[in-house]
């Protein structure tokens, strides 16, 4: 049966061979090649099975699947760079009239791909580093200054990230001794059967108030109830339109969850009833969407994911038109901190990052 997800890569992969492959002077044993190498990258699509709720990918071995994802990364990064030498085309022709110097404009749409994609692919695998905040949070009580919150978010363990790194990413967030650990979202890219021996590393994860976390959309692709209780046998307490309340002798902290919107029920009214009054709040969202009617339902600081910071500069402009303006970093939203973080990795479909480099953060809290 035909995905009509499919065709929009069809069609960019048909763009990449005649702008790119077809101008250059090479022999056409070679041309055939990069052919070849094109369409295996739009071969990984075509292992999509759709579910009711998105799209998850088909087991793979990891290099198969690196190889795959790497060569779909080229090919839409080859596109962005033929959009504008093709501009560049028909300016030449309409004030130059002189011949545009095709084959040369084509080899270097093709180095530049080749190259960026070598290097954002390093980037996008690599275990991140760790980035560390000072917040100043109204109200909050003294004797929680100095709170320590790590926070890793949209791991996306699958074919391409596996034990390994989730065990390098684990080692490095307990190095940071933190109080508490968040995890708003998008563990997983695969089934508990696949998936549950790369993520068991999480267990080892250790904090004085513990591991807290929310969904993400993609846990929603999958057996979201077989992850649940995987996790929670990780000692991972989920908080889906939920709170909880940690305590510092008299003084207390509230942090709450939002059900991912993937759910069909975003509630974060419900995550901060019956919440104790005049309290901070450190609200987990994994769409950052929602930060101005989280704010004014009185959430302190709001930490979310999913955009991956936008992974390359075009991207970019897409991921901040479809999050409510919020991408990376930080925002003051109605008086409400909200961060959002580049992930502490991506979908393996597209492992590719430039000019924004993926984070383990480390909130450290002070008295406002």
């Amino acid at each position: 049966m035909f995905n009509p997800f499919m065709l929009v890569p069809c069609l960019i992969c048909l763009y990449d061979i005649l702008s790119m492959i077809f101008p250059l002077r090479f022999s056409w044993p070679l041309k055939t090649l990069l052919i070849l190498l094109i369409l295996s990258g739009i071969a990984k699509m075509f292992l999509l099975r759709m579910t009711p709720s998105g799209f998850s990918i088909l087991e793979l071995p990891r290099n198969l699947a690196l190889f795959l994802s790497a060569m779909f990364s080229m090919m839409i990064t080859a596109a962005i760079l033929l959009i504008m030498k093709d501009i560049v085309q028909v300016f030449w022709r309409l004030f130059l009239h002189a011949k545009f110097p095709a084959h040369y404009a084509s080899l270097t749409v093709l180095v530049l791909a080749a190259v960026s994609t070598v290097y954002g692919v390093y980037q996008g695998t690599r275990v991140p580093g760790v980035i560390r905040h000072d917040v100043k949070i109204p109200g909050l009580a003294k004797s929680f200054d100095g709170l320590r919150v790590a926070m890793i978010v949209d791991i996306h363990v699958g074919s391409v990230n596996r034990r390994p790194f989730v065990e390098s990413v684990v080692e490095k967030v307990n190095a940071l001794s933190p109080d508490v650990i968040l995890i708003p979202g998008d563990f997983v890219d695969g089934h508990v059967k696949d998936r549950k021996f790369d993520l068991e590393p999480l267990a080892d994860l250790r904090a004085k108030f513990g591991v807290l976390a929310v969904t993400g959309n993609h846990e929603y692709y999958y057996d979201l109830q077989g992850w649940l209780e995987t996790l929670k046998g990780f000692g991972i307490k989920f908080l889906n339109n939920e709170h909880a309340t940690i305590t510092s002798g008299d003084s207390q902290l509230v942090i709450a969850g939002s059900l991912d919107p993937t759910s069909g029920n975003h509630d974060t009214a419900r995550a901060l009833q019956n919440a104790p009054a005049n309290v901070p709040v450190i609200l987990m969202d994994h769409q950052p969407k929602f930060a101005n009617g989280n704010a004014k339902l009185g959430a302190s600081l709001q930490l979310s994911g999913h955009t991956h910071g936008g992974q390359i500069p075009v991207v970019y402009e897409i991921t901040r038109k479809l999050n409510g303006g919020f991408v990376r970093g930080w925002y003051d939203v109605d008086g409400m901190k909200l961060y959002v973080s580049p992930g502490t990795s991506q979908w393996d479909g597209f492992p590719m990052r430039l000019f924004d480099p993926s984070e383990i953060s480390l909130f450290t809290l002070h008295a406002e």
